[in-house]
Order: C-alpha cells, then sequence, then structure tokens
C-alpha cells in the first residue's frame, strides 16, 4: 500500500498525494491494501511540472483502486519528468 497523504476535502471526497500526484477521489474503502474506489467513474488524477498542469479523468479507463489510477499516473508524470 503506498503511503499517500489523504486530506479529506471541503465540499465532499478526499485528496491523495504522493511525490507530485494528486488524485481526487469521491470516497474509497481498504480492501487487501488497496484504497479501493467506491466510484471509480469521478477519480481525476493530476500534476504539475513548471506551471502547466496535466491530468487525466477515471472515466475512458477505469482502475478500481487509488494504487493502479497512481501507477498509471506515474508513467506520465515520468515522460514529461525524464524529457
Amino acid at each position: 500500500m503506498y503511503q499517500f497523504r489523504i486530506t479529506e476535502e471541503e465540499k465532499g471526497g478526499y485528496r491523495f498525494e504522493l511525490e507530485g500526484i494528486k488524485i481526487l477521489v469521491d470516497d474509497y474503502k481498504i480492501e487487501n491494501d488497496k484504497h479501493v474506489l467506491t466510484n471509480p467513474n469521478k477519480a481525476i488524477a493530476f500534476f504539475d511540472i513548471e506551471h502547466n498542469l496535466y491530468g487525466i479523468s477515471n472515466q475512458s479507463t477505469v482502475y478500481y483502486s487509488v494504487e493502479d489510477f497512481y501507477e498509471e499516473m506515474l508513467k506520465q508524470f515520468d515522460v514529461f519528468t525524464h524529457a
């Protein structure tokens, strides 16, 4: 299980943060050492590099845990940070 910094948002939902990547989710539960998304279609991940915001919605390719969504976003993050 990744050691995300998790904060509850004022307007509802949760923000997961780790190594520059932020993921906004509606709600989650812990199962098998993963943060399982209770509403995967409402998850959004994003990161900022040099004042440019890059993001992806979880609607097109549905990941069912924050960890899986994070790993996919990390691949995109690495493309920009190693370019």
